[in-house]
């Protein structure tokens, strides 16, 4: 067992993880680490909430895609290349670290905001869920076990966005 945090013993390549707890507290705004991933967990952790304010604000959501796409890029030429043969993923890790933030802002959200207490409930599942979702991709790309996609900024890319749309009859 890890001293970091994880279920899993850390393997020589997830030396640029953190481990789930680590994640979560740099989420929460409460890490002490300067390490480059707990520094876009802290943003994505704020952009979250912010959003949750401000669920109409698109900005936020194009701020939420770039701070994916810079732990991705960021992690492409330190993680293992994936075992011939092995399974595709079908998020990339900034994708997933992006998705535990989301669940920690709304689970977060719940406790001040929300009145169901069967919501409150649901939403706590999930960011557990989450986490050992993200405890099994860090082992996962740690041993090569798994394909990761390329990083790619969904609805929120200003392609869509943005789009003029075509005339009538062009």
């Amino acid at each position: 067992m890890s001293t970091s945090g994880s279920r899993y013993p850390m393997f020589p390549g997830s030396a640029p993880f953190l481990s789930a707890t680590e994640l979560l507290r740099a989420i929460d705004g409460n890490a002490d680490s300067d390490r480059p991933l707990a520094e876009w967990a802290r943003a994505l952790g704020s952009l979250y909430r912010d959003w949750l304010a401000e669920p109409a604000d698109v900005r936020i959501g194009r701020q939420i895609a770039t701070v994916v796409r810079d732990i991705d890029s960021w992690l492409s030429s330190r993680l293992p290349r994936p075992r011939p043969g092995v399974p595709r993923g079908t998020d990339s890790v900034g994708g997933v670290i992006g998705r535990v933030a989301e669940a920690a802002a709304a689970a977060h959200w719940t406790l001040h905001d929300a009145q169901d207490t069967i919501a409150r409930h649901h939403a706590w599942e999930h960011l557990a869920e989450m986490r050992a979702g993200y405890e099994d991709l860090v082992e996962m790309v740690s041993r090569g076990l798994i394909h990761l996609p390329r990083s790619w900024p969904a609805i929120s890319w200003p392609g869509i966005t943005t789009a003029v749309p075509r005339e009538a009859g062009a």
